[in-house]
């Protein structure tokens, strides 16, 4: 997989694939961050997290599911 970010100076761009791409349906994407929703400001936050900040998400919006009450098949027709 290639990804590149570039800041084009011209309407043309030569894309040179690697060998173990040749003979594969290759999909060819361009687009501007700023048309993404959210722009740059999503872009920019996505690059700037961390592990930790990752492991406290979850740790805030993780079920606890000691909690849950558990239920059975009869329960069902109650």
């Amino acid at each position: 997989m290639i990804r590149e970010i570039i800041v084009p100076t011209q309407n043309t761009y030569v894309l040179h694939l690697p060998d173990n791409l040749i003979g594969k349906n290759v999909e060819v994407i361009a687009f501007s961050n700023e048309d993404i929703s959210g722009g740059e400001a999503a872009t920019n936050m996505a690059g700037k997290r961390t592990a930790e900040q990752a492991i406290a998400f979850y740790l805030k919006n993780a079920v606890d599911f000691e909690n849950i009450k558990k239920w059975n098949r009869e329960d069902l027709y109650d």
